[in-house]
């Protein structure tokens, strides 16, 4: 795996077919491609063993012909999968063309992959339908050297651009976040905090001789280090240290060098520790490598921090600063090369439907039950109450919107008079002096009474309900 991604061919051929990230909306049309180099390569091979008893000569053409379909071990097989592939190499280039018009693969950002494309179709039309006969020999000398150059060309400039990533990783102090770094996010030069740039800091942080080592290698300089992440000890260190606090954190396997990176919003870092290491929620890879090598064996890094509470807003700003390391140390467990989150995402309206069709009353007995019967240690009460006390009184805003949500009740007495118009639920109960959850259960029945004998009108379904209580 770490070959794959610091070999300089090595690394452009896992960026193309191992790590290159493709649409969940592929189907088969986006196969021609592939076919297409299918046939070339059929083209080759059997015009390869073709050429070997075939004579360019007006007096032996024919001959050696016959002696190919007749005297040849499977030669008649050769000339027709070489004539026949012929034929569906055009239809591929034709599907594959009418795909790409059909899905824009012309625009943006494709639009040189799509001139290079064009260019090859003209050549290739131009060598199937003029021939070597009947077109000048530099002609067609030309139009290979010219499809060779390009292919060439192409190649090479990806294999600087890979280079210079493998030498940045090398190179680049990744917390300095100057103006030097080739990704570097302006908007984060001016921090409320620093992760120090010197290397004391990892001197500063005690951490093994191995981790020590990867961390040098890697030009790293850690906010946080923590290891012997079995230990319950050093997960309330987390827990206690990252509070309130947000950025980038990376999980380091010590046996093999490969790591993960990931962001974490505001207060998510020990949630993100969790789900990854005890809970394993999230990477598959770091799961089945936990499970392998053991969680012993494996160091939590929290390597930048940033500055600002993550929001909706500012949320791109943390995927930047994500997807800079993620460019930069191009890490082995990560499947995806570009950052991504859910923040803010919101259900449709199908969706939501879904998840209250699938939430029946067995799903909701059984999670309720998750819990019931368990009693609270004492610090947990404690702190509970703590957070309780120093919560801040609810805004004006809010009391409007919890009005504005709550459903309007109207007292009748017996004789069919209205007793009262109230606004909520709790102000009709302590009106007549009876539980909020007397006129709820009211409500939810066709008729009755209430122990005072009130009768209850829910204004927002615009229809009489009662609850028959004992007088």
């Amino acid at each position: 795996m770490r070959l794959l991604k610091t070999n300089v061919l090595l690394r452009l051929l896992n960026s193309y077919i191992v790590d290159s990230p493709q649409p969940a909306n592929l189907s088969y049309l986006w196969n021609f491609g592939s076919l297409l180099g299918t046939c070339l390569i059929i083209q080759i091979l059997t015009g390869v063993f073709l050429a070997m008893h075939y004579q360019p000569h007006v007096d032996f053409a024919f001959n050696s012909v016959e002696h190919i379909m007749r005297d040849v071990n499977a030669g008649w097989i050769l000339r027709y999968t070489h004539a026949n592939v012929a034929s569906f190499f055009f239809i591929f280039v034709y599907a594959h063309i009418a795909r790409g018009l059909y899905y824009s693969s012309y625009k943006s950002p494709r639009i040189l992959l799509w001139s290079i494309g064009v260019i090859i179709l003209i050549l290739m039309m131009a060598i199937a339908f003029l021939g070597y006969v009947y077109s000048p020999k530099w002609f067609n000398r030309s139009i290979f050297y010219v499809i060779f150059l390009i292919i060439v060309y192409y190649t090479i400039q990806n294999l600087i651009k890979q280079n210079q990533a493998g030498f940045n990783i090398k190179n680049t102090k990744y917390n300095k976040l100057n103006n030097k770094g080739k990704y570097t996010l302006n908007k984060f030069n001016i921090r409320n905090y620093s992760t120090i740039s010197s290397s004391n800091r990892v001197n500063e942080l005690s951490c093994s001789d191995g981790l020590n080592t990867i961390i040098k290698e890697l030009g790293l300089n850690p906010v946080y280090n923590f290891e012997n992440l079995d230990s319950e000890n050093i997960r309330k260190q987390i827990l206690d240290k990252t509070k309130g606090l947000s950025g980038i954190y990376m999980i380091v396997n010590k046996i093999t060098k490969d790591y993960y990176i990931g962001s974490a919003a505001t207060n998510k870092f020990y949630a993100r520790f969790s789900n990854h290491l005890i809970y394993f929620r999230g990477s598959k890879i770091v799961k089945l490598a936990v499970i392998k090598y053991g969680l012993a064996n494996f160091a939590f890094i929290i390597l930048d921090l940033y500055p600002n509470i993550v929001t909706k807003e500012n949320n791109k700003e943390l995927l930047d600063l994500e997807d800079r390391y993620l460019k930069l140390l191009l890490p082995n467990y990560n499947i995806l090369t570009e950052a991504g989150s859910s923040f803010g995402y919101k259900h449709t309206e199908v969706d939501r439907q879904k998840m209250k069709d699938i939430f029946n009353d067995a799903r909701r007995e059984m999670i309720g039950s998750l819990n019931r019967g368990k009693k609270l240690s004492p610090e947990t009460i404690e702190k509970m109450r703590e957070k309780a006390l120093n919560r801040p009184p609810m805004s004006n805003e809010i009391k409007k919107k919890c009005i504005t949500n709550t459903r309007p009740v109207v007292l009748y007495n017996l004789n069919g008079t209205v007793y009262g118009q109230y606004s909520t639920i709790l102000d009709a109960a302590n009106s007549i002096n009876c539980g909020e959850k007397t006129i709820r259960r009211a409500l939810k029945t066709d008729k009755g009474l209430v122990k005072r004998q009130w009768i209850v009108k829910d204004l927002s379904k615009n229809k009489i309900k009662t609850n028959k209580t004992q007088n």
